[in-house]
């Protein structure tokens, strides 16, 4: 197999390039802008109707839909021009540079707005495949040239976003090697996806049983039936009513804690040397943190399976440590005294409608020291119903972290594949006539 120099850089002899303004849709709008600030205010914005896409649905490799803003049918028509449909492609030119998502097919809504920090791309499928293209531009071959006119001048933004849009080399496979590229790399995220869908309803599943332990106080009794409305005894507290033989505690009577100490600036690096450093919630993922900074100089430890707990800015943001490592100061780490490493989690998820009391408003900042938290009260039930609690919920995280492991992996695999298949260097095998996506 030959290659050549191109454009983009070293591609195969029989891939093509061309520029995204000769590979849009021939329609009009193929390429446009969000509608301007004046004529999308907050004041337009209503419960239900056409779904605003802004840069917080637009995840790495994913299209989130459940956190939009919408506008009434009749104020979206004012906005046609900056409609989007499905297999279009959407990119942030202002504020959070460089985030790329695609429509897929099954997407929840048929029409959607691209915000004003956003502009959408239709292509014309008949030269190149959209999904394709949307992993290119996810590259780091495409957001070097994405990111190249950007300009960094009050608000972010990339300087005549659409021209500067139309203006991008891209490599161009057969159309049959595009689809094949582009189901190799979706089914990878396929596959994320569904993980963490089933991870979200796990993750519902151990708090409705902890709630409906705990809360609603119907754990099973000693016939297996349901404590309180089998006519469980009650009796009052300084937290309202509770089982008989239960009790109001404080945090640390269950766990030991921790406050984080930030090591020396110095130590700081990004190459692997020395001990995983988690500074805050900025290094928080799903439920595990993930791998930015390490340091040479650790201070506090917090041990693999340790809750960690942002105690600053905001307060109350949760993860778990899935290995030893150096905690700063804004972060506290918490262990369980007896090993009921569920249902301490379970405890501080419910612990957090608490924290609000101490996250500031305006520009005060939002802490909890360790004397606050440790003396955060609580209601401690028997160890026996502890115990079967964990029985049940352990089994719940142990799934949760198989299923987050595995979606590592494939995302390392996905972006270890991606600039390989986008040059060329890996070529795809696949059958005349392939046609899925």
């Amino acid at each position: 197999m030959s290659f050549r120099e191109t454009l983009v850089g070293i591609l195969p002899a029989d891939w093509k390039v061309d520029v995204i303004d000769n590979l849009k849709a021939n329609k009009r709008n193929a390429i446009s802008m969000g509608p301007f600030g004046s004529k999308i205010k907050k004041e337009c914005f209503v419960v239900s109707g056409i779904p605003i896409i802004r840069g917080t649905n637009l995840k790495p490799f994913y299209f989130n839909e459940d956190e939009f803003v919408f506008v009434t049918e009749e104020k979206s028509l004012e906005l046609k021009s900056s409609f989007v449909e499905r297999k279009d492609i959407v990119i942030t030119h202002r504020g959070t540079l460089g985030q790329v998502g695609y429509i897929p097919e099954g997407s929840k809504f048929q029409k959607y707005i691209v915000s004003q920090s956003g502009m959408k791309l239709t292509c014309d499928e008949n030269k190149i495949i959209s999904k394709f293209l949307y992993y290119y531009l996810n590259s780091s071959m495409g957001q070097n040239f994405l990111l190249m006119n950007r300009s960094q001048v009050g608000v972010p933004a990339i300087a005549q976003a659409s021209t500067a849009l139309k203006k991008i080399p891209v490599p161009i496979p057969s159309l049959t090697e595009q689809k094949a590229i582009a189901h190799i790399l979706s089914t990878l995220d396929e596959k994320i996806e569904v993980n963490n869908q089933i991870n979200k309803t796990l993750e519902k599943m151990a708090q409705a049983i902890f709630k409906q332990w705990f809360v609603d106080f119907e754990f099973p009794n000693e016939d297996g039936e349901p404590y309180q409305s089998s006519g469980g005894e009650m009796v009052e507290s300084e937290l309202g009513l509770v089982p008989k033989g239960w009790e109001v505690a404080e945090l640390q009577d269950v766990a030991q804690i921790t406050m984080g100490q930030s090591p020396k600036g110095t130590s700081y690096n990004e190459t692997g040397e020395g001990m995983v450093f988690y500074q805050g919630r900025t290094d928080f993922n799903k439920r595990f943190p993930l791998r930015r900074l390490f340091t040479t100089e650790p201070k506090r430890i917090a041990k693999k399976g340790d809750i960690l707990l942002s105690v600053r800015a905001p307060v109350g943001d949760l993860n778990i440590a899935n290995e030893d490592c150096c905690i700063g100061r804004g972060l506290g780490a918490l262990r369980s005294k007896e090993g009921f490493d569920s249902y301490l989690l379970c405890t501080m998820f419910k612990l957090k409608e608490k924290f609000d009391i101490f996250n500031g408003e305006g520009t005060v900042f939002g802490s909890i020291n360790k004397n606050d938290l440790c003396s955060l009260k609580i209601i401690k039930a028997p160890d026996d119903v502890i115990s079967q609690f964990e029985k049940v919920v352990s089994l719940i995280d142990k799934q949760i972290y198989t299923l987050e492991m595995e979606s590592r992996k494939l995302t390392r695999i996905r972006d270890e594949l991606l600039p390989r298949l986008m040059s060329g260097e890996i070529r795809v095998p696949f059958l005349d006539g392939f046609n899925e996506l």
